[in-house]
């Protein structure tokens, strides 16, 4: 797992924030989840040049964040779903407006 070399300032909120929404494919993981609970072969299939090692990173990354959850159904064969939390789907607005701003780039 990614390890900062220098601690994330407190009292810079805008940082907090970017610190928990960058990475490689998070972004792309949390615009999807912000639509639709998933599962990782789903994500798997809309990032096909991500590597499942990758992914399973950065979705535990997203989870001790607070920004997804991981349900796992008692079934067989095994079905795991991650769906948005309350913390996350504040995402949405923010999503939106970079969105409008990289069209306009």
């Amino acid at each position: 797992m990614y390890q900062r070399k220098t601690a994330i300032k407190n009292d810079c909120s805008i940082e907090k924030a970017l610190n928990v929404v960058s990475g490689k494919w998070k972004p792309a993981i949390l615009s999807e989840l912000l639509k639709t609970n998933l599962r990782l072969k789903d994500i798997q299939i809309g990032l096909p040049e991500a590597s499942k090692r990758a992914l399973t990173q950065q979705l535990k990354e997203m989870i001790k964040d607070g920004l997804i959850e991981k349900e796992d159904f008692n079934q067989f064969p095994k079905k795991t779903e991650y769906t948005i939390t309350s913390l996350g789907s504040q995402l949405s607005t923010v999503f939106a407006a970079l969105s409008k701003f990289g069209d306009n780039l």
